[in-house]
Parts: structure tokens; sequence; C-alpha cells
């Protein structure tokens, strides 16, 4: 399991999805990317709204969340 807070856990990671991040870390199983992307194909919400909404992560959660997901993406381009 990663620590979503910090950065040094995902440098061997390529890409991830915002779920696939969540998991990693923990802060969400199997049963919540399942209920989320449920949920998703009848209402337009983004993903973490979904799961803020449904008080399975915090707002802290969700943006250090996009931050490791933007680090992963960055440093992919440079490879």
């Amino acid at each position: 399991m990663k620590n979503l807070y910090n950065i040094e856990d995902w440098s061997d990671v390529s890409d991830l999805r915002l779920g696939e991040i969540l998991m990693e870390s923990g802060k969400i199983n199997l049963t919540h990317l399942s209920m989320v992307l449920d949920i998703q194909r009848f209402q337009k919400m983004p993903f973490g709204q979904i799961l803020i909404s449904m008080k399975v992560i915090n707002e802290n959660d969700l943006k250090q969340a996009l931050l490791i997901q933007n680090f992963i993406r960055k440093r992919c381009k440079n490879e």
C-alpha cells in the first residue's frame, strides 16, 4: 500500500487513474470504485466529488490524489 501523502511512494508508478490511486493508497476499495462508476452512469458528477458526497474520502484526500496523478503524468511525459 502506498502513502497518499508521500509523493516518493509513487515514483515507480507509470500511469494511474484517480480511482486506482485511491485504491493503491487504501482510501477506497473495489466496492467503492464500483459504486462510483455505477453512479457516474446516471449522474454527471466528477469521480472524486461522488466519493466525498459518500463520505468515503475528504477534500484533502481528493486534492492529494489529484496532485499524485499530476505528478505521475508529468514525470511520464519527461521520460
